[in-house]
Order: structure tokens, then sequence, then C-alpha cells
């Protein structure tokens, strides 16, 4: 514990001395190697009666006698305060530029409903009970930091009449009188700073964001950051509505902005990256780690993963496949619904912004067939989607048959709701294959022709890339599923047999393997 202490005054420019008040060998020893000097302690100071005010004391009387100086303010780091920092040092410091002030207490906003007890009956210590932000501050001494003059130090106690409150945040507030203390500021100690570098806007939709989101969920032990550039507004709006530490750069500055957190791990899910980008990240000490990833930066990386598209390499480090694919918390927690004996519900979804806008081609194409055969059809598009108007004037002419959704949170419900769906070649396959709904996928472009995912064996009807599809044959195939309650219950087996419920931690342990140092297991 004192090891923290005293690197946090070391990097304190504020003072001029440290020293370690101890009577223990051990403890002078270990102080002095870690770059602090030593005041034996009297055997009368060093009992568990003894206070620390006369310890300080004494402590501050024999080094200015051995140094011939006498300082100005004496500050008090206790060692039993591991999470204290230079800066919150320095800010104690800082506060003596009034003259009027005696003392400097680090402490923390501890405000509670709280109770007393008087004659053997509980009496509350609050007003009116209402929420714990609402209530009045109700400030608690950490210990971390008690800095004072010299002058009231010679009064005998450091805490004088005219007192300033240092407020420091919760989480470096500890200060360790039990066991439990100790586990919990040695985990907070031992975290890893993680910066998450996400994309965001109507081109490429906000499945990067969610991604990221999620893992970052997971990681929650873990001091948490994301960087968005200026051009992914969507993603920046999405992350800052969970109230995670967001970062907003020019699309100029991603790496200087990157950079600047000093991060230990980087978590890229910004599609393609530049060896340069990722090396210069790896020369700033950060372990990198990018998601479908195919440019130059991936084999620079510390840790690739690519659940969509065919990555092939000797590296351990890619990982590849849908063993890989990360479903979000949604699309593992479904109730079980009996499948139904015909269809009567399709999914049409393309997400992104869908330029081709094969969405309104598609619902055109089966809106007839469905209403003559009694079976419904939501229609989901994505945020970036802008034909709005021809697919709306197709909804108008289904007779009601056609539900149209221009934004939900819960996609899911729709997916395990659907008895088929209509989608493009990324990764809302893998999130319908894990419910087990037989699938039709369009490619919207060559990208998505790389995904190696979207075959027959996986319970996936391919008809490959929009540019070269005849909308006729694309009909026929889905009267023939339609019909076919064979195909579709194959279909249902072949994406049964996947497991795709263990690639989120499958992902997070790999990433956690990273950024220990260990490289990527292969149990992983």
């Amino acid at each position: 514990m004192i090891y923290y202490a005293i690197e946090a005054c070391k990097s304190c420019n504020a003072l001029d001395e440290i020293y370690v008040s101890t009577d223990d060998p051990e403890i002078a020893m270990l102080s002095v190697r870690f770059g602090a000097k030593v005041v034996d302690r009297p055997g009368d100071l060093a009992n568990d009666a003894a206070t620390l005010d006369p310890v300080v004391h004494h402590a501050v009387e024999q080094i200015e006698k051995d140094l011939g100086v006498r300082f100005d303010v004496v500050v008090t780091v206790q060692a039993t305060s591991p999470l204290v920092l230079p800066a919150d040092i320095e800010a104690a410091v800082w506060k003596f530029r009034n003259p009027d002030i005696d003392t400097v207490l680090s402490v923390v906003d501890d405000r509670h409903l709280c109770w007393g007890v008087m004659d053997g009956r509980a009496f509350p210590l609050y007003k009116a009970r209402v929420n714990r932000q609402s209530l009045p501050s109700n400030f608690r001494e950490t210990g971390a930091v008690i800095a004072c003059t010299r002058q009231q130090l010679e009064s005998g106690t450091r805490v004088g009449s005219r007192v300033e409150l240092l407020e420091i945040p919760y989480l470096r507030s500890f200060d360790i009188d039990s066991v439990a203390d100790l586990l919990l500021c040695e985990g907070m100690l031992l975290r890893r700073r993680v910066v998450f570098v996400v994309v965001g806007y109507p081109e490429v939709g906000l499945g990067h964001a969610y991604r990221a989101l999620m893992l970052a969920h997971e990681l929650v032990s873990w001091d948490i950051h994301f960087v968005c550039q200026e051009s992914s507004r969507l993603a920046a709006e999405l992350i800052a509505s969970h109230h995670y530490r967001l970062h907003v750069c020019t699309d100029e500055q991603l790496l200087d902005a990157v950079c600047a957190l000093k991060p230990d791990v980087v978590v890229n899910d910004i599609l393609d990256t530049s060896s340069e980008y990722v090396d210069a990240l790896k020369r700033s000490g950060a372990r990198v780690v990018n998601f479908e990833d195919m440019g130059t930066g991936s084999d620079s990386a510390d840790l690739v993963v690519n659940a969509l598209y065919a990555l092939h390499s000797d590296n351990p480090n890619v990982l590849v496949g849908p063993r890989y694919f990360c479903l979000r918390d949604e699309f593992l927690y479904l109730p079980e619904r009996s499948l139904r004996e015909r269809v009567s519900r399709v999914l049409v979804t393309f997400g992104g912004v869908d330029e081709s806008d094969i969405t309104s081609r598609v619902v055109a194409k089966i809106s007839v067939y469905c209403a003559r055969n009694d079976i419904a059809v939501d229609v989901i598009v994505g945020p970036g989607y802008r034909h709005g108007n021809r697919l709306r004037d197709v909804v108008e002419r289904a007779d009601g048959f056609v539900n149209y959704i221009e934004t939900t949170n819960r996609i899911s419900d729709f997916m395990a709701d659907a008895d088929m769906a209509i989608t493009s070649g990324g990764r809302t396959v893998l999130e319908l294959a894990a419910l087990q709904v037989p699938t039709i996928v369009i490619c919207q472009n060559q990208r998505e022709l790389t995904h190696e995912f979207a075959r027959e064996e996986n319970g996936v009807v391919n008809l490959g890339l929009c540019a070269d599809l005849d909308f006729d044959r694309f009909l026929n195939e889905f009267e023939l599923l339609v019909r076919s309650d064979k195909k579709r219950s194959e279909m249902r087996e072949r994406a049964a047999r996947l497991d795709l419920r263990q690639g989120k931690k499958r992902v997070i342990d790999a990433i956690v393997s990273t950024a220990m140092g260990e490289g990527v297991k292969w149990g992983a």
C-alpha cells in the first residue's frame, strides 16, 4: 500500500520532500527503495493508542532540524488510501494560495438517507424522503490527504477553524480499514483502461456502437472510455445515452485523442484500419484489438476478431468465424416460442442506408402474395434510410398486411416473432440464426459477399449481390420457402446446431488475455 502513496507524492510537483514515519525496519527499507526518506518513529508514538497529529508533528520537527529549514505547508498522505492521485495532492497544496486557510481535507460527497437512535427508538436524520441526489451534500473525510499550515500543526492538531474541502470522486475515496476494502482497492489498482473507438453514421448504421457497448457492459471493472469522430454523431449520441465517458474529436485528430487517454487497450470497431494507425497505438504502449478489420492494420493488431467475413491467416491472434460472434443480451434471454405450422409473419430488414433501396423492392414483390396468403410483413429500416416516401407508398398498397417500423431498440422481438426473414449479408444473419429463423440473404455490396456464414449449410438461402439479382427469381425462392415446411424445418435444424450463444464470452476472454499480455488462448 505504501508504494502507491509514495509514487503519488513523487509525481507531485508541489512537494519539496517526501518522508515516511515508521518504527518498522521492513517498511523503512522498502520506503527508501520506493524513493522516500524515513523518519524513525519513537515507541510512544507507534502504539495502537497513538493518533496521527503528534506523529506528524514529531516527523516535521525532526526533518526541519535535520535539514535546517522550516516548511510552509505539511501534507499527510495516508498509505491506507492507495487510490490517491498526484493531482489530488497538488490541488490540496494549491488551495493554500488563500492565506485565510488553516487546513485542507480530502472529502467525498456521501449523502444518504441516514438514521439515528435515541432512547432505543430510531429517528430520521433527514427532513424529507427524496432521491439521494436530491439530499443536501454530506461530506465525509476520506483520510487520503490532510494538509495544513506549519503554524496550524504547532497548535497540536492539523485541523484548524478555517477548513477548505477538497472533494474527490467516489472511486478514489476508499480508505482501507478491512480486508473487504483491501480487495476492492486492489481490484481498482489492477484494472486496465480500455478505450473503445467506434464508428456510427447513417451509411454504416449503429451495429458497431451496439457491439462496443455490449462489450463495455462486460468489462465494467475496467476504466472505460469511448472515442468517436465528429462524423460518427449517431454513435456518439447512443453512447452518451448510456452514460459512459465519451470523447468526440475531429476526424483528423483520432490518433491524438486516443493516445491522450493513455489506454492499456484500444478496441477499434471502425472497420478497416491502416498499419500506420495501429503501429502508432502500439508505440504508445497500448495493446490493440480490432473488429472486422480487413485493412493493413489487421496485420499489426494484437487481436483481430472477425465473425462475419473471410480473413484467412496463420496468426493465432486472428479469431475468425461465427464462434466469435457477439450476441447482444436481447437475443440471449428471449422466451422459447412454439413453431407455427405455417408462415404467418415475415421480417424484412436491410439496416444502414440501403442505397439501392432493396427494402421497398422486396416488399413490393412479396406484398401481393403475402396479402393473398394472410401473411403479415414487418419492415424495419436503418437510421440512414432515405427512401421512406417510396416505401410508404408500397405499404399503403398492401392493405394493412405490411407493418412499417422506422426505428426500434427491440429488434429481437420482431425476429423472434418471424417465421422467415429477408435481410442483407451482415451481422443480422447471425442474430436470426441464433433464433433459428429461416433467412433469405440479398447482399448489398462486395464485402457482404465474403460473409462465409451466409450459406445453405447454416440454414441461409443466399441470392448473391443485389445488383445482379433477378427479383422474379427472388419471388420464386420466397414462395417456395413459404410453401415448403420441410425446407424451413431443415434450415432451422442447421441453425440450431451452431453454438452462437457463447461467442461473447469467447471474445471477452480473448480481450482480457490480450490486455494482460498473455496472448490469445487457443481455448478462447
